[in-house]
């Protein structure tokens, strides 16, 4: 039992470092040194699930046929383009990396689903308020010393420090403050002074660096965030007096107003170079709002739709894609669409579409059955929509590995439901038997 639960402490630790290896990886790149400790690490994460999935065995249901469905027949979709576009070993050497990105959220759910037990056993959230210090430590303490890069290239627009993906650590901030806010809310009901206060910290933190980070949906998804995180403490928390509840809202009145003032220069030079920014490009687009909102990635969109129903390709080219790095050296700019579904569609044909789907609507439905609705469901739709609209969570490490933990908690959840019906089942049985 210990080995197992170490096991478990292993694939915990491993995973809630990736903040720092990103971390690392952006310094590394910013000084010039030539050391790929993201692609290592990336390379140790994939091979410890493969052992680690194998070891355990696979279960005959439903959830074990998705999984393994749905990577083999991408796996033969690889194999396929290779053969169709005769794609040479470095395309196909390109094309792996980013598959085993595409993997890794699905692998990391089985993994978990594997030693569920096991995990009941430890606080699985706490890896979120892990994951949620690093990324903000790692953002603010470069961003007071005054190191780091700007979040728009050539631009005094936003702040991403070392972390050199805009849009993957956008995501990363908004699902650090999602479970952040959510546990400082379970910590505040149950009047955990210190951990409530710590938890209020981290959360203010995630905010300041989804301003300074400067981009349009981060700051949305934060104002729309502690606006639900204050309606939930003041409305849905039954429990809580309503003098409590009055203090509660005079307080955060009070705070947000000293923030104003006090903080206003700070979120005034934060939030400008963004708005500069929106004001140029509306400008350069004539008012075209649809260009201005998707960041003209309905322009590529156009362009990469026509590339794939072209009548110059095979076939076969709509069933199974042209894989990344074909349309990346044929298509340029307009091989990438940076929104997931039409980059799969494109990258995997119509049958990739259709397996990873299959695989989605599972989660979909575990997210939202009765009884199984919380902070991982909620989480697990902002993925989605933030991976329709905007892009790089399929196919980033960073946002595919986030994805993965939250699928993991989606099957946690589902596995206690089951577990408390059982044990509430038994006891109604034992009565039963009594009279």
């Amino acid at each position: 039992m210990g080995g197992k639960l170490t096991n478990v402490y292993i694939f915990i630790i491993l995973f809630s470092m990736f903040p720092i290896i990103d971390f690392l990886n952006g310094l590394f790149i910013s000084s010039e040194i030539s050391l790929p400790v993201g692609i290592f690490y990336r390379i140790f994460c994939f091979f410890y699930l493969v052992v680690g999935i194998l070891y355990a065995g696979f279960e005959k249901n439903l959830y074990t046929l998705v999984t393994v469905f749905f990577i083999f027949t991408i796996l033969l979709i690889l194999f396929l383009q290779t053969v169709v576009l005769q794609n040479s070993m470095a395309i196909m050497s390109k094309d792996i990396e980013v598959f085993i990105k595409f993997f890794l959220w699905a692998m990391i759910a089985y993994f978990i689903y594997q030693r569920r037990k096991d995990f009941f056993k430890i606080n699985y959230d706490s890896i979120f308020i892990a994951i949620s210090a690093f990324f903000t430590l790692g953002l603010l303490i470069p961003y007071v010393l005054g190191l780091g890069n700007q979040t728009y290239e050539n631009s005094d627009a936003g702040y991403k420090g070392f972390f050199f993906a805009t849009n993957d650590t956008t995501i990363a901030l908004m699902i650090s403050a999602t479970f952040t806010g959510w546990a400082f809310i379970k910590a505040l009901v149950a009047k955990k002074q210190l951990r409530s206060t710590s938890l209020a910290a981290l959360y203010l933190g995630n905010l300041i660096c989804l301003i300074i980070l400067g981009t349009q949906t981060g700051i949305l998804y934060g104002i729309l965030l502690t606006v639900g995180i204050l309606i939930n403490y003041l409305i849905s928390q039954k429990t809580i007096m309503l003098s409590s509840r009055l203090i509660t809202f005079a307080v955060a009145v009070v705070v947000l107003i000293v923030l104003v003032v006090v903080g206003k220069d700070f979120i005034v030079s934060a939030v400008s170079g963004t708005y500069n920014r929106i004001i140029y490009f509306y400008r350069l687009y004539n008012g075209d709002l649809v260009r201005l909102l998707t960041s003209s990635r309905s322009d590529f969109l156009q362009a990469g739709f026509q590339e794939f129903v072209s009548q110059n390709n095979s076939f076969m080219i709509p069933v199974i894609g042209f894989g990344f790095e074909y349309r990346t050296i044929h298509f340029g700019r307009m091989g990438l669409i940076e929104m997931d579904f039409f980059d799969g569609l494109f990258a995997f044909g119509f049958l990739g579409v259709i397996v990873t789907t299959a695989i989605i609507l599972y989660f979909f439905i575990l997210s939202f059955r009765k009884g199984n609705r919380n902070i991982y469901s909620i989480a697990y739709f902002v993925l989605l929509f933030y991976s329709f609209s905007a892009g790089h969570v399929m196919f980033s490490a960073l946002s595919s590995t986030l994805l993965g933990l939250v699928c993991g908690g989606l099957i946690l959840s589902r596995e206690k439901r089951l577990v408390k019906h059982n044990i509430l089942q038994e006891k109604q049985r034992k009565r039963l038997c009594k009279h």
